[in-house]
């Protein structure tokens, strides 16, 4: 018995170290000179450092080693949910959400290199909470987290033809463009993101001069049909205030409430979607 403890402790101790020297090789790597590999890179390693925190050695070396590859310029892609063990009730929405992150990725990787870096690890760390599974609200949270930052991702249009790739481009346009606020759950507040997100959208606007700003609130079906049709006319006036705090003219702004009627993906009564829970603005 006392064999096999200690075979067990050094088992553990192997483990350790391997998964210390991952990360110490990728704490010390040089970044990629490409800005999205070593944007993935910096995420990986935040990652890694956090699941070494919680003493997950495996966990910590996978996206260690992820990282060193995004460091040393190879080919990252978002996790495939098909090589994970998750529930198949739950495996639809996940493949759906990487074709989402894989289009936006194509479109804008180049243009906005942290963006996309940070949408890919966000999926990633939603994957692993999916796959561990014993906390909910980490479960909830990362999936927050994954689809503020896919909505900045897919707000954002291709850098005009000859600018700089930089972010955010140094010229878009605004007629017709649209942005998405994803809220936590029963909540009219925003994340850092999505704050970031707003204050570009009143950049746009100022810029525009002569335009309307439409605002449309919308909620999931967890809860009853006229509370969220008060939640999500809750979050579309928070916006419109805040639009008006930054020096927007009431005159241009035009909110609407749409409850549960009008869900970004289809649910049965009560269930919790993190995409259904946005305000979409719109200046045309």
């Amino acid at each position: 018995m006392r064999t096999l403890l200690l075979a067990l402790v050094s088992l553990v101790l192997l483990t350790a170290c391997d998964t210390t020297l991952s990360l110490k090789e990728l704490r010390m790597v040089a970044p990629a000179s490409d800005p999205y590999q070593a944007a993935l890179a910096e995420g990986y390693k935040n990652f890694a450092e956090e699941k070494v925190g919680e003493y997950d050695w495996w966990t910590s070396k996978y996206f260690a080693d992820k990282g060193l590859m995004a460091a040393y310029g190879r080919d990252i892609q978002p996790e495939n949910p098909e090589n994970w063990d998750l529930p198949q009730t739950r495996m639809a929405e996940f493949q759906d959400a990487r074709m989402q992150l894989m289009l936006a990725l194509r479109a804008n990787e180049g243009a906005q290199p942290i963006r996309s870096a940070a949408a890919v690890v966000a999926y990633d760390r939603w994957i692993e909470a999916e796959y561990k599974g014993w906390d909910v609200a980490k479960m909830e949270v990362r999936s927050e987290a994954f689809f503020e930052a896919l909505g900045q991702l897919q707000r954002v249009q291709e850098a005009p033809y000859g600018a700089p790739s930089s972010e955010p481009p140094t010229e878009r346009p605004v007629e017709s463009t649209s942005t998405i606020l994803y809220f936590p759950f029963d909540s009219d507040r925003l994340g850092d993101s999505a704050q970031a997100a707003l204050a570009q959208m009143v950049h746009d606007v100022l810029a525009a001069g002569n335009v309307t700003v439409t605002i449309n609130g919308h909620a999931d079906r967890a809860g009853t049909e006229q509370y969220n049709l008060d939640l999500s006319e809750r979050r579309a006036r928070m916006v419109e205030h805040a639009l008006e705090a930054a020096g927007v003219s009431p005159n241009v702004l035009h909110y609407f409430a749409f409850g549960e009627s009008d869900p970004a993906i289809r649910t049965e009564d009560d269930v919790r979607e993190p995409r259904n829970r946005r305000v979409e603005i719109f200046i045309e």
